[in-house]
């Protein structure tokens, strides 16, 4: 190993303690196998779906750094992930130590820009494969084309022609590319890392000489002359010739990049997804190996689904599970010999298809254990679903309602189906069955779509086509209705049945999930019987025009509902710009109309230090002898304010303000108040926060415009900006220096406020609403109540606990100045049209209980961002920042197609028009009305992980295997039954994980009450803690209560199955049920699919549980 600068800690203690003790001892079991003297140096960790595979690999970092550090001057540790979504989400989880964390680098090339940074003792590198082994053939991100040709520039001394430049300009703009050239020019380029690759260069060039084929600088001269000027038309060929140039380049790159590494250990995370690598013959699998196959490397593999452990005849496509698990099995090994693979497998197999014959038990449990016992040598896996005595995991199927078809529904069928006919587009039962309206929503993924358009630019097709739409116009989306308002059927029995089970329970109403333990009686909106157990939904289907048609009807549907009090509310862009936002920050005639809207964002000492939500219900319990009553429904809104208005009344009178009878009310008392009080109680840290000259900056998250993204870029996350909106101009600034200045001024020279006029007389109870609910003290308390837990921080900690509160609760800003949102509750909260809209809003949190909901967000989002260790700087950056992301989440759209008639009805127009989605959304990248990319799949990923919106989330099962879903949500959706009863194990998997919003519910159904009487700063720490202490009686693990936490009446985790009545997916999911029990029996044998169905046929139903007892592999640590 190379030198390497400074020395690293021990870090393994710290990081086993944060685990809990079936991860510890997976981790012992894992760095044993690792690095004992016979072992292959490879293994692979297969822990069920949601059971902290990252957190095991964690541990296992720690370890063999703490093992290595005195042994080799440089630690190189590797994180390769399919999916840049799941590295983002893992990256905090795996960081230990000091490690010096190269930026997370999607393609293997873009090392060669960091690599000066692999100097330092510890280094941990992470990069997805599919983008960095096999780069042949593609121009790759605008990034790594302006790094190729700085470096191919300085190794051919190409000089400052435009030609090579327009070479690898690639889909941008031609200025564009120059900005990033230029930009490029200005960080300097590690030595090593281009030495590397002008050697690699040179080589290739060589080897092409010798060879008498075209050299890689020949095809380049060629391409410049092609490329002479960037608007000059170009041959196709040409063009794709340039992509092959590019790629070829990249892979020079890409091996150049991979010398530079010297891993000591490699993690693939989910490497079922690129297993192709292990063991392939191409270009792309000699990299990837050259990296595996490092001298004293070892190979940490994590998945749930190691290889395609169930594959049915309908989907095999190619695929052999068999294979594909002797391929694993002989990696892991590390030997080219399948064959005592097989043999071992084979007896197995052979004791189960004797199972109906005598002493088979004692048989399949003898062949079973042998093939533990080879398997123990390379892999592990635990398993949930020992954790409770049913073993099911919590997991419940929640009894269908009865799907409703409708004549109307049958009616569309045959009229979309004559129009398949017409432009032979074949049969369109399924989709029918799936989705509404399926001439709009059909988009270039279905053969429908594509036969339309051809139809519809053909005159005879075309007059046909107008002739069978013009017989069942209610086939096609309802646009007039929509742009009114009105109800529009959903026109599918499965779109039906899920707008009943997520609108028409009152949940439309919510901004926010109700808190899994409110620290009083929930009200309003939030005390409706149907919203108290509502979870989010995560929507499974097996056809990928069914999110877009889902995230667009709900979205729909919940919006129509908010603005029903508006009777001039229009869906269309212009109607509404015409609705403005009513929490703004103007100047009218001189006066700053938005000062009581501050009241909303200040993060007040004094309101959030004596009126905490939690101090007043143990002081209602004390004073009512009620402290056993065991929940917290027992206390009201009323009871908790009625205590508040106390404190706030004591407060008020130590201000010494004198009593003023005549003149005029004066509502700046709304918003001086708590600035008075504050500097009442910490006159010192008052002035600080108020002092700090970028305060308004601070206060709203103010962040510079992000630039343009570029088109061939990939997707990645947009950064929000926080500006106010530019009709505000500098307004904000100048409520802020008032505010300031108020704060500087007190009482006034005199001490005699007079400043002030007469005191609202609701005053005292605005101040107790702030004080309990105001979206800034709120935050404020829950950020000192997590982040702070220990109860004392320094006077520039508390500053950015204000900040991070303040910026938090400016987000809630945008939030209520939704048009829906305004609309909702302007006819919602109070009933009255002059209740100002920032008192309706206040009046809102209140009864939704925000404080609780910020309090269990900021608990999650610590665990969840893996900040358990971080300081409180660190602490409160990440979780303000994750938050404002998921409050702020745009709108955004889905376009769909418009199919009209002319006025004579003989030709068809088609056109698109967008239909908004909010409240339920695909997981997918989405635009704007204007077309702009603003929502990315991981920012919707983190408002749906999120109390806030979306409430649905609607997706196909693919690509996702790693992703959690599960911190607001329980209730899986089965759009469509896979065929595949692991799928459907993934599926449900997402939300079934560490402190789910399932094992939260119970955990404070059994021990909230007694966490809120405590002195603990954070309840969920105490909950958890009783929690455990209780199960650790019990003898169980740890995955009790973290992953499995079962109560009588409780959460569960739901199984949703939407099946059409005398649909052939009745039988299926019963099938799919007992296909599982059985497909556990069977790991890793050949043809499971026959197999499986031999088993069901001989082993009677009462039979099953003991078979599978002596069949079940059990790979437990040892």
């Amino acid at each position: 190993m190379s030198a390497a600068v400074g020395p690293v800690a021990a870090v393994a203690p710290g990081v086993m303690k944060g685990l809990k003790d079936f991860q510890r001892k997976t981790v012992d079991y894992v760095f044993d196998r690792l690095y004992h003297p016979t072992s292959s140096r490879r293994f692979l960790v297969a822990d069920e779906v949601g059971l902290g595979k990252t957190l095991i690999a964690k541990g296992v970092i720690a370890k063999a750094i703490d093992h290595l550090r005195d042994k080799v001057d440089r630690i190189d540790v590797l994180y390769i992930c399919s999916n840049g979504d799941i590295a983002r989400q893992n990256l905090h989880r795996l960081k230990v130590g000091d490690a010096d964390y190269v930026p997370m680098a999607s393609r293997l090339t873009m090392l060669a820009r960091d690599s000066q940074r692999l100097n330092a003792k510890l280094n941990f590198i992470s990069f997805t494969p599919t983008t960095s082994f096999d780069v042949q053939g593609g121009l790759g991100q605008v990034d790594e084309r302006v790094l190729l040709y700085c470096m191919v520039r300085d190794a051919w001394k190409l000089g400052v022609g435009k030609a090579p430049m327009n070479v690898f300009q690639g889909h941008v703009s031609a200025d564009r590319f120059r900005q990033l050239v230029a930009k490029r020019e200005g960080q300097r380029l590690d030595k090593s890392a281009t030495d590397a690759f002008c050697a690699g260069l040179a080589a290739r060039l060589d080897r092409e000489a010798k060879a008498g084929t075209p050299t890689l600088r020949d095809r380049f001269d060629a391409l410049c002359g092609a490329y002479s000027r960037a608007d000059k038309a170009v041959p196709a060929e040409m063009n794709r010739e340039r992509y092959r140039f590019v790629g070829e380049l990249r892979a020079v790159l890409a091996a150049s990049c991979v010398n530079t590494l010297e891993p000591d250990l490699i993690v693939l995370d989910e490497f079922q997804r690129f297993s192709h690598l292990l063991e392939g013959e191409d270009d792309a699998s000699r990299l990837a190996r050259e990296l595996f196959e490092f001298k004293d490397v070892r190979v940490l593999m994590l998945s749930a689904t190691p290889y395609k452990m169930y594959t049915t005849a309908d989907e095999a496509s190619g695929e052999d599970h068999y294979k594909d698990f002797v391929r694993t099995l002989r990696f892991l090994e590390g030997t080219a010999s399948a064959g005592s693979v097989e043999s071992t497998v084979a007896a197995y197999r052979e004791a189960l298809l004797r199972v109906g014959d005598a002493g088979a038990h004692e048989r399949i449990a003898e062949a079973r254990k042998a093939l533990e016992t080879r398997l123990s040598h390379v892999m592990v896996r635990t398993e949930r679903l020992a954790a409770t005595t049913d073993r099911n995991g919590m997991l419940s199927e929640v009894p269908a309602r009865k799907l409703e078809v409708k004549a109307e529904d049958l009616q569309n069928y045959l009229a979309v189906q004559r129009v398949a006919t017409d432009v032979q587009a074949g049969e369109t039962l399924e989709l029918w069955k799936s989705a509404p309206f399926l001439l709009n929503f059909v988009d270039d993924g279905y053969q429908l779509r594509h036969k339309l358009s051809a139809a519809i630019e053909v005159g005879d097709s075309r007059q046909r086509l107008a002739r069978s739409l013009a017989t069942s116009p209610a086939a096609l989306f309802p646009w007039a209705q929509a742009e009114a308002y009105a109800r529009i059927d959903p026109g599918n029995a499965r779109m039906r049945a899920l707008i009943a089970d997520v609108v028409d329970s009152g949940a439309y109403k919510l901004l926010w999930l109700p808190p899994s333990l409110p620290y009083y009686r929930l009200d309003g909106a939030y005390g409706a019987p149907g919203v108290a157990t509502f979870t989010k939904r995560l929507v499974f289907s097996s056809w990928r025009m069914v999110p877009r048609a889902i995230a667009a009807m709900v979205s729909y549907e919940v919006e129509r509902r908010m603005v029903e009090g508006d009777p001039e509310a229009r869906n269309t862009a212009e109607g509404r710009k015409q609705r403005r936002p009513l929490l703004r920050f103007t100047v009218t005639g001189g006066r700053l109309s938005g000062m009581p809207v501050l009241a909303l964002l200040y993060p007040s000492l004094y309101l959030a230090k004596a009126c905490d939500p939690a101090e007043l219900i143990r002081e209602r319990a004390r004073e009512h002898d009620d402290g056993g009553a065991g929940a917290t429904d027992a206390v009201s809104l009323a009871d908790v304010l009625e205590i508040a208005r106390g404190r706030i009344q004591v407060g008020l009178e130590r201000l010494r303000v004198p009593e003023k009878t005549e003149g005029a009310v004066d509502e700046q008392w709304y918003w001086a108040a708590p600035l008075l009080l504050d500097k009442a109680l910490d006159p010192k840290a008052t002035q600080a926060w108020f002092d700090q000259p970028d305060l308004a900056a601070a206060w709203s998250g103010a962040t510079e415009e992000e630039e343009a993204v570029d088109p061939d870029e990939e997707p990645g996350q947009r950064r929000t900006t926080n500006r106010p909106p530019p009709e505000e101009g500098d307004s904000w600034q100048k409520h802020v220096d008032r505010a300031r200045a108020v704060a500087k001024e007190g009482a006034g020279p005199n001490g005699d406020y007079a400043g002030f006029g007469r005191m609202p007389e609701d005053l005292v109870e605005v101040l107790a609403e702030l004080a309990v609910a105001g979206p800034a003290v709120a935050m404020f308390r829950a950020l000192d109540r997590v982040v702070s837990s220990k109860g004392h921080v320094t006077p520039t900690e508390a500053m950015t606990l204000r900040n991070g509160a303040g910026r938090t609760a400016w987000s809630f800003r945008a939030l209520f100045n939704q048009p829906e949102v305004t609309a909702m509750l302007r006819g919602g909260v109070r009933g009255v049209a002059e209740t100002p809209y920032w008192r309706q809003v206040l009046t809102y949190c209140a009864q939704g209980c925000l404080p609780a909901v910020l309090d269990e967000y900021v608990h999650v989002l610590r665990d969840h961002l893996g900040l358990m260790n971080a300081g409180v700087g660190d602490r409160v950056h990440e979780i303000a920042d994750e938050m404002r992301a998921a409050v702020e989440l745009r709108t955004s759209r889905v376009g769909i197609d418009n199919l009209t008639l002319s006025d004579a009805g003989g030709t068809v127009r088609r056109d698109s028009r967008n239909l908004r989605t909010h409240y339920a959304l695909r997981f997918a990248d989405d635009s704007n009305e204007e077309g702009n990319v603003i929502t990315r799949a991981d920012q919707v990923r983190k408002a749906f992980n999120s109390p806030f919106w979306p409430f649905v989330l609607a997706t196909t099962s693919v690509g996702q295997e790693g992703l959690d879903f599960h911190t607001y949500c329980h209730a899986v959706v089965h759009w469509n039954l896979p065929s595949n009863p692991v799928d459907l194990e993934q599926r449900e998997g997402r939300v079934h994980r560490y402190k789910g919003h399932a094992v939260r519910r119970n955990v404070a159904r059994r021990h909230g009450w007694a966490a809120l009487q405590s002195e603990q700063r954070d309840f969920w720490d105490a909950m958890f803690a009783s929690a455990r202490t209780e199960a650790s009686a019990n003898g169980e693990s740890e995955i009790v209560p973290f992953w499995v936490y079962p109560v009588e009446g409780g959460a569960r985790i739901e199984r949703h199955i939407l099946s059409l009545p005398m649909s052939r997916e009745h039988g299926q999911a019963a099938r799919l049920h007992r296909s599982l029990a059985v497909y556990r029996m069977v790991f890793g044998q050949p043809r499971q699919e026959d197999l499986v169905r031999y088993l069901e046929g001989r082993i009677p139903p009462e039979a099953l549980e003991g078979v599978l007892t002596a069949a079940r592999i059990e790979l437990g640590p040892r």
